[in-house]
């Protein structure tokens, strides 16, 4: 959907488009003026910036840095990494103890990782292991953060200081009815991500629960949802609306949780801007992209 789209908006602004590098790149030109689309990423952010919004250590850091409550993030690197930046952060000695200072519940993840690929919820030392093995074999650096009761994780999109979208994920949990399969019911909450799905087929009991993934991302299997409480709407744009201002952020998506007490901290943001999987359960979703996508194009050819 997203070529689709930048492709109406291209025609729409009379605005040449050329697609590259196996489509992953599009060139606009218009009045002879260049501008490059990466994946879903806009030439908006400056680049370094951009950088550190997909660094998840880095970014909470810098968050840290100016007191925006944050999830916490820890950096460690591969056993042989000896640069000193390194230093006591790349060797499973420190993992492990950061594992135990929270009371062995953690969440180790790609430092750089998206999609919710390479995210792994850890309670058992033998399991951090061998998930430190795996990780390590493709990644340069991880995070690993304490686990926090997630009762909503909401994304928020902004764009020139203004909030464009916010959603909440609902996460894969299903409740039994006494009838229906897993498969018919996970079909039924989101279609769009189970319809060809390998998935079980027993039937659950009345009300018996069944989470297929932990994860609120929607590339597994999520649904999106714009109906929220004004007062927690307000509150997630207050908060996008601080980090946008305060890190310098042109075009974004940033992701807020809400825990179990009721608090907000920021957990991660994304200089890529995908809208495509959450349109199928917005109302006007696939305009609401387009105008979005329509108002960053027009802002990279002012910028």
């Amino acid at each position: 959907m997203f070529h689709e789209l930048i492709e109406e908006i291209s025609k729409e602004l009379n605005i040449e488009y050329t697609y590259l590098s196996k489509d992953w790149i599009i060139r606009l030109v218009k009045d002879n003026i260049v501008k490059y689309l990466a994946g879903n990423k806009f030439d908006l952010n400056p680049h370094a910036l951009g950088l550190i919004l997909d660094d998840k250590y880095a970014f909470y850091d810098t968050l840290h840095s100016l007191n925006i409550p944050a999830c916490v993030h820890h950096i460690f690197y591969r056993p042989n990494n000896k640069y000193h930046y390194a230093a006591n952060c790349n060797t499973y000695e420190e993992i492990i103890k950061c594992f135990e200072k929270y009371q062995k519940n953690i969440v180790v993840k790609a430092n750089n990782g998206s999609l919710g690929t390479d995210v792994y919820h850890i309670t058992d030392k033998e399991k951090l292991i061998k998930t430190l093995d795996k990780l390590f074999e493709k990644n340069y650096s991880i995070s690993v953060c304490p686990y926090y009761e997630i009762k909503n994780e909401y994304r928020v999109i902004v764009l020139n200081n203004e909030i464009k979208l916010i959603y909440k994920k609902i996460k894969p949990l299903i409740y039994g009815d006494g009838i229906s399969t897993v498969k018919e019911l996970l079909i039924k909450f989101n279609p769009y991500y189970f319809q060809n799905k390998s998935l079980p087929n027993n039937i659950l009991k009345k009300d018996e629960e069944y989470l297929y993934d932990w994860r609120f991302n929607l590339s597994k299997g999520s649904i999106a949802s714009d109906e929220i409480d004004t007062d927690i709407k307000e509150k997630l744009s207050e908060i996008a609306l601080t980090v946008s201002k305060k890190v310098g952020i042109v075009f974004a998506s940033i992701d807020i949780v809400e825990l179990s007490d009721h608090s907000l901290l920021v957990l991660e943001a994304n200089s890529g801007v995908s809208i495509d999987k959450c349109t199928h359960f917005l109302t006007n979703g696939k305009d609401l992209a387009k105008n979005i996508y329509k108002e960053a194009i027009i802002t990279l050819f002012k910028h």
